[in-house]
């Protein structure tokens, strides 16, 4: 669960946005952290000890609490990459707000809001109404990668296995729903036959990434067939192959750790 619907789940927290970082912080702006008054807390915006004094301010009376950690803050909590950060903690966000971040999670489409970092209020994005709070944050969200996985041998289970364990949405097997923008298709087929229909599906759709499993000499066996089967040109030149940051590669886990790495550094650099 992340700090959004655990939120919504279990009203009365408070919801620590990340909403600028300096030098060497690892996280992002936009990164958000749930807190309780006794203790409980879903995700993390830093090292333990930058959590744990953000809790100390739950029982503060302003909406919004702001806090600034690092080089020229004035909690004495140096980071260890030498940055700086500000952080936002606003006290019971707005359940609409709540509600409309799980609505856009589950519709998988990238929504903005406009944060008021004196009131905590937060407004949807209008390009009808461009006005932005005077003391705001624009907090956007974009949907996390899906991976859409075609085979059946280990490679395939130890691509699955890995987006489990990072909690990225995932789809296996023939009946998957039509690749939106922020899905990658994936085929790790040795029979390269199989692989046409996902292929064509994939190449067809929006999707940010379409591989396949093979060598050069597959890569151009399956262009080929791709144009055959009506397959545009134009979609053609999105088809990777051979797949993976590493080559060649023999090990089932390495192969789909490699593939993974190129799938999440296409999407840091489509919507990162």
């Amino acid at each position: 669960m992340d700090p959004f619907d655990a939120l919504a789940a279990r009203p009365g927290g408070a919801l620590a946005l990340l909403i600028d970082a300096r030098g060497g912080f690892p996280r992002k702006p936009g990164a958000a952290m749930a807190l309780w008054p006794d203790g409980g807390r879903v995700g993390r915006l830093g090292a333990g000890c930058i959590d744990a004094d953000i809790a100390t301010y739950l029982e503060a009376g302003q909406p919004v609490i702001h806090l600034t950690y690092g080089q020229g803050g004035p909690v004495d909590l140096p980071l260890p990459c030498g940055g700086s950060v500000r952080i936002a903690l606003i006290r019971r966000p707005d359940a609409d707000f709540l509600a409309q971040v799980a609505q856009a999670r589950r519709d998988r489409l990238p929504r903005r809001w406009h944060v008021d970092l004196t009131t905590g209020a937060v407004r949807a994005d209008d390009p009808r109404d461009p006005g932005l709070y005077p003391d705001g944050f624009v907090l956007q969200l974009t949907p996390p990668p899906a991976l859409h996985v075609h085979g059946e041998g280990d490679e395939a289970t130890a691509l699955a296995a890995l987006c489990r364990g990072l909690s990225l949405p995932l789809h296996l097997g023939p009946d998957q729903p039509r690749p939106d923008p922020y899905s990658a298709v994936v085929t790790l087929f040795h029979d390269h036959d199989r692989e046409l229909p996902a292929l064509i599906a994939g190449l067809n759709s929006p999707a940010f990434y379409v591989g396949a499993l093979g060598s050069r000499r597959a890569q151009l066996a399956r262009q080929s067939a791709l144009s055959q089967a009506g397959v545009d040109a134009r979609d053609l030149v999105r088809l990777r192959g051979p797949i993976g940051v590493i080559a060649p590669v023999r090990d089932p886990r390495l192969l789909a750790s490699s593939v993974l790495t190129e799938v999440l550094d296409a999407y840091e650099k489509a919507f990162g």
